[in-house]
């Protein structure tokens, strides 16, 4: 699917990213730091070209312990230097110390950054975010002076909370073979497949719903039966005129959320839900299916403002530095600057 841009498309960088390891860097920005005391060790990892599903595989291998003796705060891919916290509950048979000198002998590619302590284990969600340093490389003659008025717009406007390309799969069809699966036209036996692929379709109905907003001038706008979230992430709530929602929206408090369609899902009223049910006639999806299948579904946060937003110009390339919200895509970021799809 070609996704709407929200900035103007006269104004592009160019350019490649991850043309070496180095040109995209990813830091977690944690929930909360380890005190040094308690019975998990906590380790901050550094490592090229390796996912946290490979890390965690050395950690059992090294430590002879099982995968649900491993925390960590949210999953990264393994095209990126990644800097990531572990928790591992080893007990107390060894020090800090022999910890750290096991794993550098066992794992060298793991780089070992820091050693502590804490009181429970890490746990899907403790993370505020995560810092990117992303070089664009072979932008145009006169990409910076674009990428400055591209920012001026998104300053203003926001940016669109895409999934990335990543999300669908290498050859870009995860989302379709999951509207099959869920059709019962394809049969998948993996159990994380199965949740991958439902994920995949999930994304792919929110792009479409949020590609529709832009595409209908209102990206920028709250309408009737919006369902709000502020940036905090908490509990949805219904969008009230006769109350502040409009100006927290202008003041970048709240923003609207999207449909990552289940049968357990939030549903807003009003033109909001006409919008994301028409999406769902013409994919010829009920309810009753996604119910059948055991689809729950979310809210997501919809337009999206990164924190410390840097650029600075090189010879021939962009440095960007910024911290987006987890479960945000860096690549959704670069694409308004590049004016391009193939990230």
């Amino acid at each position: 699917m070609d996704l709407n841009y929200i900035t103007s498309k006269q104004l592009k960088t160019g350019g490649v990213i991850k043309m070496e390891a180095s040109d995209f860097q990813v830091e977690e920005v944690p929930l909360y730091l380890p005190t040094n005391t308690g019975q998990h060790v906590y380790l901050l990892i550094k490592r090229a070209n390796l996912n946290t599903k490979d890390v965690v595989k050395s950690l059992r291998q090294c430590f002879k312990i099982t995968e649900k003796d491993i925390g960590h705060a949210g999953l990264k891919d393994r095209n990126a230097i990644t800097t990531q916290w572990f928790s591992l509950s080893l007990g107390a048979t060894k020090s800090l110390e022999e910890v750290q000198s096991e794993l550098s002998e066992a794992c060298p590619e793991l780089e070992i950054l820091e050693v502590s302590k804490h009181s429970n284990k890490l746990k899907l969600g403790h993370l505020i975010g995560n810092r990117f340093h992303i070089r664009l490389r072979q932008v145009n003659d006169n990409a910076f002076e674009n990428a400055e008025k591209i920012y001026q717009e998104l300053k203003e406007k926001g940016f669109p909370n895409y999934y990335g390309p990543q999300r669908f799969g290498s050859k870009g069809d995860n989302g379709e073979n999951g509207k099959l699966m869920i059709l019962g036209e394809k049969k998948v036996k993996s159990h994380f497949m199965k949740k991958l692929l439902i994920s995949a379709y999930q994304s792919q109905l929110f792009n479409r719903w949020l590609n529709s907003r832009i595409e209908d001038g209102i990206f920028t706008e709250l309408i009737e039966g919006d369902l709000l979230q502020t940036n905090e992430g908490q509990r949805p709530f219904p969008f009230d005129p006769t109350k502040e929602h409009v100006n927290e929206f202008t003041q970048r408090e709240i923003s609207y959320t999207g449909p990552m369609f289940g049968y357990k899902v939030s549903t807003p009223e009003l033109i909001a839900l006409e919008r994301e049910q028409s999406i769902l006639n013409d994919e010829g999806i009920e309810m009753e299916i996604l119910k059948q299948k055991g689809i729950v579904g979310a809210r997501r946060i919809a337009r999206i403002f990164p924190g410390e937003f840097k650029m600075t110009k090189g010879d021939n390339f962009i440095d960007f530095s910024f911290i987006l919200p987890t479960g945000c895509y860096a690549t959704t970021i670069l694409r308004e600057f590049m004016k391009s799809n193939e990230l």
